[in-house]
């Protein structure tokens, strides 16, 4: 009893830490045993309680991102290179007001265990593992030539909500703009308006002298085709085992109708995710 008194103490020391920081939690979907991609949310931390814990709302594109009360999350505790992992609950949205800032935020159940992930790159402990998904990313020569490849990318992704399966439809490489050669990465956080990409070893080379990049990249639990969007490198760094850390924000700057559209079809992922979960309850 002593020894897992101390474990909890740990990491709800952890915790406390990332609320006097100004840091952020990291949520996710609760996989629900379908094959598919797992987006990772950093959520604001406000504050915390016995039973509760307060975060930002997640956001998509910028957006607020509608999670719904009583889904299941993932929560994640990420300091330095120490990753825990739990389940939680959404237990509903709050108004809050902090630094003159009027917000949304979300309640979370504070967890009875947490689980420390073994490895520093996995996403992975006793009950559950997130999938991340990957992304084609490309440095962006002309940002003036993203405007088409952007409106075919739209046109696609609408013929497939609306049923058309034909090959026309799902094709994937029939517009890009002016780009340089590609790199694959690991999307490893969503949120603020941004994107944090992890690039493997080796595959960073010169990524840092090129600010705007295309990317490419599928979204959650569909076979559908890929977002396309614009992203601005705002900050890059050398992690432990080689690898390196891209924060990027998104970028519509030659195509503002763009936000909209992107923003829609990512909240309409995380809320078909959403009701596949509730319905599987």
């Amino acid at each position: 009893m002593p020894a897992q008194r101390s474990r909890t103490s740990g990491w709800r020391r952890c915790l406390q830490q990332l609320v006097d920081h100004k840091g952020s939690l990291q949520i996710a979907l609760a996989p629900n045993g379908e094959a598919g991609h797992d987006f990772i949310w950093r959520a604001k931390l406000i504050s915390t309680t016995e039973n509760e814990i307060f975060v930002e709302m997640p956001t998509a594109a910028g957006e607020p991102l509608p999670l719904e009360k009583g889904v299941q999350l993932l929560g994640i505790i990420a300091i330095g290179q120490n990753r825990w992992m739990f389940r939680t609950e959404c237990l509903g949205s709050k108004s809050f007001r902090s630094h003159s800032k009027d917000g949304i935020g979300l309640n979370l159940q504070m967890p009875t265990a947490v689980e420390r992930c073994q490895r520093r790159r996995d996403y992975r402990i006793s009950t559950d593992t997130l999938a991340l998904p990957t992304v084609s990313s490309w440095p962006l020569l002309d940002p003036r030539s993203v405007v088409l490849p952007e409106r075919m990318c739209q046109m696609r992704m609408e013929r497939f909500i609306n049923g058309d399966s034909s090959p026309s439809a799902m094709q994937k490489d029939d517009c890009m703009p002016d780009v340089g050669p590609a790199f694959d990465a690991t999307i490893v956080n969503i949120g603020g308006g941004g994107i944090g990409l992890q690039v493997p070893s080796g595959e960073a080379s010169g990524v840092g002298r090129h600010r705007l990049h295309w990317l490419k990249f599928p979204l959650l639990g569909t076979t559908g085709p890929e977002l396309c969007v614009t992203a601005k490198l705002m900050h890059w760094h050398l992690e432990a085992g080689g690898t390196t850390y891209l924060g990027m924000m998104f970028d519509f700057s030659y195509n503002p109708s763009h936000k909209r559209f992107v923003t829609q079809q990512i909240t309409r992922t995380v809320a078909i995710q959403q009701r596949e979960q509730f319905l599987a309850a």
